[in-house]
């Protein structure tokens, strides 16, 4: 039987990624260790460049909370103004889930 993949990898939700020559760790946290408001499920946190996210999510919601807060992440290192317009970095983050989750290399 082949190893089970961790959620991480399941999901293509990567562990860590480089932003600015900053390593931003993504970690997914149990509800019941969960160390933010309830009412979050996902959050960015620039000064210890992380990314928290909320494991009792379903994987959907899973990868498009990360998708939220890379985007917030991205945002934050241009200094960009629209990280503060939630409208705008769910609408990004949305794109960014949906071509991401359907990548294709092969040809038509």
């Amino acid at each position: 039987m082949p190893p089970r993949r961790d959620r991480h990898s399941r999901l293509q939700i990567p562990r860590r990624f480089h932003l600015h020559g900053h390593e931003v760790t993504v970690r997914i946290i149990p509800r019941t260790r969960w160390p933010h408001s309830m009412d979050t499920v996902g959050m960015w946190t620039p000064d210890r460049h992380r990314i928290d996210l909320r494991g009792d999510l379903g994987n959907t919601e899973l990868q498009q909370a990360f998708c939220h807060e890379w985007t917030h992440a991205l945002l934050c290192e241009m200094n960009h103004p629209l990280n503060h317009d939630e409208i705008f970095v769910d609408n990004l983050a949305s794109l960014l889930h949906q071509s991401s989750t359907t990548f294709s290399t092969t040809k038509k």
